[in-house]
This record gives structure tokens, sequence and C-alpha cells, in this order.
């Protein structure tokens, strides 16, 4: 008992003070290609940091919408966090304050009109991280379909992520 006391209290210790949890939404018009067909429309996401300030771990649930019938295309629940931070980078023109470049990755599970589950993976080369804002430009992200066995793909083409 007392060696569960101790490994709890030093896994309370090792997180950092400064990460604070917060909750977010973005939205996202997407394309993608999957093994049952093509669409493009809006993906609404509910986001939950656990570090506001770092972005790792990031849990997002998310809706894709289309623009005609069937409206509801889908949901997904992914993981993302950035690979590396920088705040001295390449794109500095890009915006009129000083923001933080840091390309992420993400992983997770969709699920599709039709019975399709898919595992989704991502990489955002062009994240950019402000106070509250999360911006990410042109990213990628593979898919691949239990229900057909066939890869697909897709693209964010801007995502805007806000944080309370």
């Amino acid at each position: 008992m007392k060696k569960i006391a101790v490994v709890l209290l030093f896994l309370s210790l090792s997180f950092p003070v400064f990460a604070v949890p917060s909750f977010g939404y973005s939205l996202a018009p997407v394309g993608a290609a999957t093994p049952t067909g093509h669409y493009g429309g809006l993906t609404i996401s509910a986001i939950f940091s656990p570090s506001k300030e770092l972005h790792t771990g990031d849990i997002s649930v998310s809706v894709d919408l289309s623009p005609v019938s069937p409206f509801f295309e889908g949901v997904a629940m992914t993981v993302s966090s950035p690979l590396f931070i920088l705040l001295n980078h390449p794109f500095p023109w890009i915006f009129s304050n000083q923001v933080l470049w840091a390309p992420a990755m993400m992983a997770g599970a969709q699920y599709r009109l039709g019975n399709e589950w898919s595992i989704v993976f991502g990489l955002s080369p062009f994240t950019f991280q402000d106070t509250h804002f999360v911006y990410e430009f042109l990213s990628p992200y593979a898919l691949y379909s239990f229900t057909s066995e066939k890869w697909g793909w897709g693209m964010y083409v801007m995502r805007f992520s806000y944080f309370f």
C-alpha cells in the first residue's frame, strides 16, 4: 500500500505546475477521398487540452458535416501533439504578432456513414500557436478503413482552434 502511495505521489509531483487544462473548439474546411467515396465539407471539433501552454496530448472529438445530403458524414476522436516548438522560426512574416511554430502529429479513430470504421494518422507541418489560438494550414492525413481494408486520404485546408 505504501508503494502505491509513493508512486502516486511521485506521478503527481512529476506533472508541471503550469500544465493547466483547457477546453476549446475548432472549425475547418476539409476534403477527403475515403474508400467509400469522396466528400468535402466542414469539421467542427470540441478539444480538451491537458496543457494549455504547449498543447501536448490534445484530445479532439469532431463531427464532419457536408453541404449536401446526407449532411452528417461521420465522427472522429483524435489525439494530437506537437513534434517540436520554435519561437524563432522561418515563418515570422505570416502573422503580425509573434506566434510559436509547432508542427504536430495526429492519430485517432473515425466512424463514417455506411458503418465504415477507420484509423487516422495526420501531420500538420504548418501549425502555429498563439495565447488562445492554434492555426493549422494544409494538414494532410491518411486513413485506413477496417471495413474495406483500403487506404484513403484527406486534408484540412485551414483549421482554426480557439481555447478558453
